[in-house]
C-alpha cells in the first residue's frame, strides 16, 4: 500500500501512542523508532529497558508491546514491529 499523507499521519500517531505506552510502563526505557524495510513493515519500535528491571517486568512490557502492535495491525493495516532489545 502506498504511503499517502494520511497513512503517514496515522503511522506517526500510532508511533507516538506506542512510545507513550512504553514510557508509562517503564519511564527509564529508551525508545528507538526506525523506518527501515525488510519486507512489508511500516516501522520498527525498539525498546531498551534499564538494566535494573526485573525479568518478569521486562516480559510484561514485551507482551504488552506485541499485543498493541497486533491491535494496530488489525485496526489500521499498519505493520509495526515492536521489540525489547538487550
Amino acid at each position: 500500500m502506498p504511503k499517502t499523507g494520511r497513512r503517514r499521519d496515522l503511522l506517526e500517531a500510532k508511533l507516538t501512542e506506542l512510545t507513550a505506552l512504553i514510557k508509562d510502563l517503564s519511564p527509564e526505557s529508551r525508545v528507538e523508532i526506525s523506518f527501515e524495510h525488510y519486507e512489508d513493515e511500516d516501522a520498527h519500535v525498539r525498546i531498551y529497558l534499564p538494566g535494573t528491571i526485573e525479568p518478569h517486568e521486562a516480559k510484561r512490557i514485551e507482551l504488552t508491546l506485541g499485543e498493541r502492535c497486533n491491535d494496530i495491525l488489525v485496526d489500521t493495516g499498519l505493520f509495526i514491529i515492536g521489540a525489547v532489545c538487550d
